[in-house]
């Protein structure tokens, strides 16, 4: 385990807010913790090294839900991701390689962090308003400040995005990475939800400005407050949110196989944490930090959709990608509650 340096300035927040002591001695617990399990099943797999033309990464997608939901033909087998969330799964498969056969399609904005030299292309998919999304049904959001200045990435978007690179690098492989079943949880229970939050809390006090404030605000509160009491939300409808978000991309992902020749693999980046206590006597956990480590954080689908027509696949120099600026990606951020 790397020992992490400290300032002078941060000892003294230390003194300051005991609480950041207390959370920084649980990180090193959690990443000690995190070593046994690799130990015990291995570091992960590395997804450039498969047989794959096209492959459909859902972010945050557990294996066990992916399982029981999924109807798209093709055989499934459950795999061990090299991260236990998407900066630990991007450095973990491509920090400081190559792969000028590839062209990333990203609704994921940790994609900024990705070398201009290790794809032969990245397109990255921006955030669009919640009121115009192909996945969100509209009418099951009642509080029109939820609509107000709410966005989120549009899986219909992800995929005409990657139909577009495919058509104009069609000897590549192709990485597609969808958000759902990341928040914001978009089905009809997640909206649900987000609206019981904002109903009881003052959204404009989190507000940063830009965009996505509703939904990122609602995202970075949303699992403080499960099992809250005032709120009335619980661990079953966490789950059965995250659940109609992974339902809601699935036709997506379908559609894109279908339109794309060759043999395509569904996976994820890594899984989600939802109310699992990872030992006991210890108190729920919920999302994805990269210090942490358990099968629903890092067992994830491996669904392969055997295609006739092989493509052809040429390694050719990197041509120059479409950047997010700063900006873009601090707001990217912000609709999934990370800023």
């Amino acid at each position: 385990m790397s020992r992490t340096k400290y300032s002078i300035r941060s000892v003294r927040n230390g003194l300051r807010e005991p609480r950041l002591v207390w959370t920084e001695l649980c990180k090193y617990f959690w990443s000690a913790h995190r070593e046994l399990f690799e130990r015990r099943h291995g570091s992960g797999i590395d997804v450039m090294a498969e047989d794959w033309d096209t492959l459909l990464v859902l972010d945050a997608c557990r294996y066990d839900f992916f399982a029981e939901l999924n109807w798209i033909d093709g055989s499934l087998e459950s795999r061990l991701s090299a991260g236990s969330s998407s900066p630990g799964w991007i450095d973990a498969n491509f920090t400081g390689r190559t792969h000028h056969d590839t062209v990333y399609v990203s609704g994921n904005a940790f994609t900024a962090d990705i070398g201009d030299d290790v794809f032969h292309a990245i397109y990255p998919v921006s955030p669009e308003p919640v009121a115009e999304s192909a996945a969100v049904d509209a009418a099951d959001v009642f509080d029109a400040r939820l609509l107000a200045d709410s966005y989120v990435i549009d899986p219909e978007t992800v995929v005409e995005t990657a139909l577009e690179a495919h058509e104009r690098h069609p000897t590549k492989r192709l990485i597609v990475h969808f958000l759902q079943p990341h928040v914001p949880l978009i089905g009809e229970t997640g909206l649900e939800i987000y609206q019981r939050i904002a109903s009881r809390r003052d959204l404009s006090s989190v507000s940063r400005g830009g965009r996505g404030d509703r939904f990122g605000a609602l995202n970075v509160q949303l699992y403080e407050i499960v099992e809250d009491d005032a709120f009335d939300i619980g661990v079953d409808d966490l789950r059965r949110a995250y659940a109609e978000t992974l339902e809601i991309v699935l036709p997506y992902a379908d559609r894109l196989i279908r339109e794309l020749d060759g043999k395509a693999v569904i996976t994820a980046d890594h899984g989600e944490l939802l109310g699992e206590r990872l030992l006991p006597l210890t108190g729920r956990k919920y999302g994805h930090f990269e210090y942490l480590a358990a099968e629903s954080l890092r067992r994830v689908p491996w669904h392969v959709v055997d295609g006739d027509d092989r493509r052809r696949i040429v390694e050719e120099a990197p041509v120059e990608s479409v950047r997010m600026d700063e900006d873009e990606v601090t707001e990217k951020l912000r609709v999934l509650g990370y800023r």
